[in-house]
């Protein structure tokens, strides 16, 4: 059913913010944030409020003045006109997944071409195929009157040899031309551009040297994308580079224009896809919002080119083997970056990565790079290790991950346990530089070791003062005891982290009975799922006798009874999702309990609040659409912002 007002402050305070920047993009001609941030902006707003007003008004102030048949084309200079046909948005994709639901509804081959950011226009022959008006995209049912400036400026010819024809195009700022005359004055070439073509002088509109590239030929009357592209040509006009392509080989030509991105003369935020064929465009219709033959894959960061010098391997705490991509230099987003994730053993495959290849490098909301894929092939396959670069061992291949096959003997993974194991009980002092000189020495392999350590044995390694010593052992025997949620943590066991332990020691109150547990036991307390109920149960057996030395050494501290009772929190559970900003998330569930709350591991309809943080690049994680789905379902759970639970917890 329709929202009329906000269904939370969350969407009210969107539904504010895609006001605000919709009205600096299309009637101030300036941004402040990033086109990804704002369609990420949007595409949250239509999931929180599909029904918000701002979403069907997107576009210019369609208030405007309508031109008289008698003005000139100065007089009419930002005046409304009405497209013949509307020029409406383009739906968009950020992943592979979602281009190829749409190329699977297409028949024929698609035409690929950069998605320009410029201004769009509108230009129109009469029937003698003479120049007569210009028009800007405005709302996409109305523009603004630019005649007079595309005359002045020489945008496009005067005169054509077709009949009663519509082009449309982006209008643009070169790169050179920016650089050369008003990077120093101005943010970007967009703005520029929107404030130029529209100046009430047309000569000083022309004075700015803009550029026109065509994309659209209507009236024409061809059977295909690549004809239009080809009459425009012959008729004058500079067209957007492209080229035709088959859907299965969509995915190729985004990463090929993507790599292409940093030597074009325009701005893109993208590649538009539409199909070649234009029988499809009558078949597959328009939506109020966009046509279904088209759709713009966005590009989600400052892309490059690399070449790959190497891959090294890393190994986890539990012997698992990732690849990080050794690249050439390249900077990207003013920053040089040389290395890139890759995930793991399995997406090396996928992409069909090589040595010496040359690789599309991203950086995505301004973080890690990744490789995003392949632009020219190298000359000889890349094999996963067959040993481990830590120990020696012999590697398995399981599924996408390659493992070590002796973690337990492996210097890396060690090192992983104990250094888990000393930031989960906070010992400072102890950090992965110090954990691998005492590993080398003999001093310590497993975390009971720790408690075992002597001042003599400290003291005599390089750089190992007797403060520093004495403050380490200080730090060591201060973590002797330990809450059971504490110590349930750092054994390392999968899925059994601090949200977990915290659950199962409040249902079965020891260690014992979490010891002795059975999967169903598990999976019958709220919030347990089977997997984790499967791992939590072979993770106790297989860490057994590291529970069992680790006893000897410390205490599992009686549980302290929540003195908070009278907090909004008090007795709620609250489950986080994405990355927040002000606090990390063993911060932000510490508060949770401190509140007399809970923080289970999953959402289910019985949990009250989820708080969500920054999705990766823009997507919707698994308990974001379960809570939703929940909500529409009646169930009273709340979704807050990081800013509504800051406010909450104080």
């Amino acid at each position: 059913m329709a929202t009329a007002s906000p269904p939370n402050a969350r969407a009210a305070e969107l539904d504010s913010l895609v006001r605000h920047h919709n009205h600096l993009y299309w009637d101030e001609g300036r941004t402040e944030i990033p086109d990804v941030e704002f369609d990420k902006l949007v595409r949250e707003l239509t999931r929180l409020w599909p029904a918000a007003p701002v979403l069907q008004s997107m576009g210019p102030n369609k208030a405007a003045a309508k031109a008289s048949p008698g003005m000139g084309e100065v007089e009419r200079l930002g005046t409304e006109v009405v497209h013949a046909q509307p020029m409406l948005s383009l739906d968009k994709a950020y992943t592979d997944d979602e281009l190829k639901r749409w190329t699977d509804k297409i028949k024929g081959s698609l035409l690929c071409m950069p998605k320009v950011d410029g201004i769009a226009a509108s230009i129109v022959y009469d029937t003698n195929g003479v120049f007569v008006l210009a028009a800007t995209r405005g709302d996409g049912e109305k523009g603004d009157d630019i005649t007079a400036n595309v005359r002045s400026s020489g945008l496009v010819p005067m005169k054509i040899a077709c009949q009663g024809c519509e082009v449309r195009g982006e209008i643009f700022m070169r790169r050179s031309r920016f650089t050369e005359a008003y990077a120093e004055q101005f943010a970007n070439p967009r703005n520029l551009t929107a404030g130029a073509i529209k100046n009430k002088d047309p000569a000083k509109a022309a004075a700015y040297k803009l550029s026109f590239l065509a994309y659209d030929f209507r009236g024409a009357g061809t059977a295909t994308e690549a004809e239009n592209m080809a009459q425009l040509q012959a008729l004058g006009f500079e067209t957007i580079p492209h080229e035709i392509v088959e859907p299965k080989d969509a995915p190729a030509a985004y990463l090929k224009m993507a790599a292409q991105r940093a030597g074009w003369e325009f701005e893109a935020d993208g590649v538009v896809f539409r199909t070649n064929l234009l029988s499809e465009h009558k078949r597959l219709g328009l939506t109020s919002h966009h046509p279904k033959w088209a759709l713009a894959y966005k590009f989600q960061g400052e892309s490059g080119q690399a070449r790959l010098v190497d891959i090294t391997w890393s190994v986890s705490r539990n012997g698992t083997l990732t690849p990080v991509a050794n690249i050439e230099p390249t900077v990207l987003s003013g920053v040089t970056v040389s290395r890139a994730s890759l995930h793991h053993a399995g997406y090396i495959k996928k992409l069909g990565i090589t040595r010496n290849a040359t690789l599309l490098v991203m950086r995505r909301g301004d973080v890690i790079p990744h490789v995003e894929g392949v632009v020219v092939a190298g000359d000889g396959p890349l094999d996963p290790p067959a040993t481990c670069p830590s120990c020696g061992s012999a590697t398995r291949l399981d599924g996408d991950f390659l493992f070590c096959t002796k973690p337990l003997d492996c210097p890396a993974a060690v090192v992983g346990v104990l250094k888990h194991y000393t930031q989960t009980l906070d010992i400072q002092g102890l950090g992965e530089k110090w954990l691998r000189i005492f590993l080398d020495k003999g001093i310590i392999k497993h975390p009971s070791d720790l408690y075992t350590i002597t001042h003599e044995q400290l003291v005599a390694l390089d750089r190992m003062g007797d403060v520093l010593a004495q403050k380490i052992l200080a730090n060591i025997v201060a973590r002797k005891t330990l809450p059971l949620p504490v110590f349930l943590t750092s054994l390392g066991i999968d899925d059994l982290g601090p949200s977990v332990a915290e659950v199962l020691a409040s249902h079965l109150k020891d260690l014992q009975n979490i010891r002795n547990a059975t999967e169903e036991e598990i999976t019958s307390i709220h919030g347990m799922g089977a997997a984790t109920a499967h791992n939590v149960v072979t993770g106790m057996k297989r860490f057994g006798p590291l529970m069992d030395e680790l006893l000897k050494h410390v205490t599992i501290a009686a549980p302290a009874k929540a003195v908070v009772t009278d907090h909004q929190l008090s007795g709620k559970s609250v489950v986080f999702t994405g990355s927040l900003q002000t606090m990390d998330r063993k911060e932000a569930q510490k508060r949770v309990v401190a509140l007399g709350g809970k923080t289970p591991g999953s959402v289910t309809k019985e949990l009250d609040y989820l708080v969500v943080g920054e999705e990766k690049d823009g997507a919707e994680s698994s308990k974001l659409k379960t809570a939703r789905k929940l909500v529409g379902q009646g169930a009273p759970l709340k979704i807050l912002t990081e800013k509504e639970f800051a406010v909450m917890v104080g």
